[in-house]
């Protein structure tokens, strides 16, 4: 039996959040476990982000396009328009993987550099000490000219660099005291070692405008870097002393100029080699996006294929639908055949004679050569004219060539009795008429022809 206590909890837990009761927040809770919505199967594939009146619109572009007749073909159109949603889709999908990634390879090769300058700047301020051992201490070489050019390599160490310059040039101006830790920064900085200030003339400058700032003080840190420095290491000798080698400042304020005076080169010489760098480097970034800008993993292999398997099936959707319109054409074709085309009218010159048709184009020279020679007329007027060209040609050879013979016939002839001709039967054929000599009667309407057009 319940508690007094565990029926309050009941009740108290009841009056609590049970989930959505109404629909509008059914339908959101139903897609929380969603995660890109690639292969939704809704009727209505649309997201919590997209717009539904998107895909309205692109379903009436395609109905626009494509025009479907029938219930068939729009459902078709309907489902590639569909489909094509879900391409435009797995795309930005594609998209945002890919922009992650670029976003990603390029903090991460940030980082890389960013950690690769905190170590080399650690490195350089390092203070080894004395080993109590042979093999303890650093296990690299305490080399801070090696140190600082790996800095200036890349853009971020140019600005490590930078920094702790601007913070030297801030303790100058601020005329504070001086530590032995920001002697050793300052010496270090400079890519040497602070025991080589008896041999490098610019260290002992450095050294030496410490000592007229303050008595002892450049000796002092001398000192102790070589009381520091271990008796193993091959660049120490017990015998080495401090010494002068070039002239001291003439007064303090004469010191903190010359060191001054360093920290400020230093600052505008970095601040060049930044520029350079990073116009020289200005193409890594683009570099690293497009390295990560492809991807060879199962997930974007998964994405390609829905590509692809959406791909075929739009094609084939659309391919189905030229079919059907196809055969609708065809079945149409049959259902309605086209009517028998005509034959073309004769013109009204045309007759079946074709002497008479000579005779209406008024071609009746011809028409006599041809009689004469025994040959009869065709029957298409281009063949008509081709023939009476050849024709006109002809005569004109034969007239040149049988003129000598015909003259002397003529001569024979006038000497000759004339015979009488016999009688001919009266015919009224058009043929027989020209052979006699007779006129011939043109058509109706034929005599304008005949005057325009005399052969």
């Amino acid at each position: 039996m319940s508690t007094t206590a565990q029926l309050q909890a009941n009740r108290a837990n009841a009056k609590k959040s049970c989930g959505p009761k109404t629909d509008e927040g059914k339908a959101r809770s139903r897609l929380n476990a969603l995660k890109h919505g690639l292969r939704a199967t809704t009727v209505n594939p649309v997201l919590p982000h997209e717009d539904p009146a998107e895909l309205e619109a692109k379903i009436r572009e395609w109905i626009d396009d494509y025009q479907p007749t029938n219930a068939i073909e729009r459902e078709l159109v309907v489902r590639a328009a569909r489909i094509s949603w879900n391409l435009d889709r797995a795309e930005r999908h594609e998209t945002a993987l890919l922009a992650r990634n670029v976003r990603k390879a390029m903090l991460r090769s940030k980082a890389k550099r960013t950690e690769k300058v905190c170590d080399y700047g650690r490195k350089l301020f390092y203070m080894a000490g004395k080993r109590l051992l042979p093999i303890s201490g650093p296990a690299w070489s305490d080399d801070p000219s090696a140190f600082v050019a790996r800095l200036e390599e890349s853009p971020e160490g140019v600005q490590w660099l930078l920094d702790r310059w601007v913070e030297m040039r801030c303790l100058i101006i601020s005329n504070e005291n001086w530590t032995f830790l920001d002697q050793f920064k300052f010496v270090r900085l400079l890519g040497k070692q602070p025991l080589a200030a008896i041999d490098d003339p610019e260290l002992n400058e450095i050294f030496l405008a410490w000592e007229t700032i303050e008595d002892q003080w450049g000796t002092r840190f001398w000192l102790q870097m070589q009381e520091m420095t271990p008796y193993e290491d091959p660049a120490f000798s017990a015998w080495r002393v401090w010494r002068e080698i070039v002239p001291r400042p003439e007064t303090p304020e004469a010191a903190v100029a010359f060191l001054l005076s360093i920290a400020e080169r230093e600052v505008e010489r970095l601040q060049e080699l930044l520029m350079d760098i990073e116009e020289i480097e200005g193409d890594d970034p683009l570099e690293l996006a497009e390295q990560a800008s492809f991807s060879a993993s199962d997930a974007f292999e998964r994405l390609r294929r829905f590509q692809t398997a959406r791909t075929r099936e739009l094609l084939r959707t659309i391919d189905l639908l030229a079919k059907l319109r196809a055969a609708s054409k065809k079945a149409t074709k049959e259902a309605n055949p086209p009517a028998p085309r005509k034959p073309a009218a004769r013109p009204s010159s045309y007759r079946s004679d074709p002497i008479e048709n000579l005779v209406a184009e008024g071609m009746t020279d011809y028409l006599a050569k041809l009689l004469e020679a025994g040959e009869r007329p065709s029957r298409t007027p281009q063949k008509r004219a081709n023939e009476a060209t050849v024709c006109e040609a002809e005569t004109c050879v034969l007239q040149q060539v049988k003129r000598p013979i015909v003259d002397s016939a003529e001569s024979e002839r006038s000497q000759s009795v004339a015979e009488p001709e016999p009688a001919r039967a009266p015919t009224s054929n058009v043929s027989d008429r020209i052979q006699r000599g007779e006129g011939v009667v043109l058509p109706p309407g034929r005599e304008q022809h005949a005057a325009i057009n005399p052969k």
